[in-house]
């Protein structure tokens, strides 16, 4: 099953899709508060704000550097609430506070992933969650769709999910979709591409106008 979350801190392009009920939950990191003129201590705030609005999961982003104070805030973050995933980054520190983390049954998003040698070390630490840059793998060189669908073959008999991140078209989604990557993380802006096709709209307009017709 394709599951969607929505990647952006900012509550006012979020409510109207989180209300759409196609979208799991909310994604964040720190450049995405930034835009939305928030910081870490507005994290509690910004959670109980999504979870209200609809958002199932939340993920939220640890800003340490060394493996225990990754620990320290991810247990913090994680208090919040259950719909909490700790997102750690893909480095030797972030690797090795996940697997102490998930070791203390906290579920893990470890993200900035750029090759799949990172998607077997996140596995071997007990991610829950793996979150590839699409388009910045791409505009670095890297061929972004067939590392990730690489990714995806590694951790497919796991448990630990490719959920996709920096996601430029709806087409590129679409061909991991077929490929049967399982999860999906994009802004506001292409989750309303996403939703709207201009022949599904033409037909639409032909049926109400057909239906005006005949009263």
């Amino acid at each position: 099953m394709t599951v969607l979350y929505l990647d952006s801190a900012d509550r006012a392009a979020l409510a109207p899709l989180l209300a759409t009920g196609l979208f799991a939950g909310v994604t964040t990191n720190p450049l995405l508060l930034d835009r939305a003129g928030l910081g870490q201590a507005e994290l509690p705030a910004l959670h109980d704000w999504a979870v209200a609005a609809g958002a199932g999961t939340v993920f939220l982003q640890t800003l340490a550097e060394d493996p225990d104070g990754i620990v320290t805030e991810g247990l913090r973050l994680r208090e919040l609430s259950d719909r909490v995933v700790v997102k750690v980054p893909a480095t030797r520190s972030g690797l090795t506070a996940t697997r102490r983390l998930a070791d203390q049954q906290v579920p893990v998003l470890v993200t900035a992933v750029y090759h799949a040698a990172q998607a077997v070390l996140a596995a071997a630490a007990g991610a829950r969650y793996i979150a590839p840059y699409l388009g910045r793998m791409t505009a670095a060189g890297r061929d972004g769709l067939a590392q990730i669908q690489t990714m995806h073959r590694i951790l497919a008999a796991g448990p630990t999910r490719t959920l996709v991140a920096s996601i430029k078209s709806v087409d590129d989604l679409v061909r991991l979709a077929a490929a049967g990557v399982p999860s999906f993380t994009i802004g506001p802006a292409l989750a309303d591409e996403l939703l709207r096709d201009d022949l599904t709209d033409g037909a639409v307009a032909e049926f109400l106008a057909a239906a005006a017709r005949n009263g």
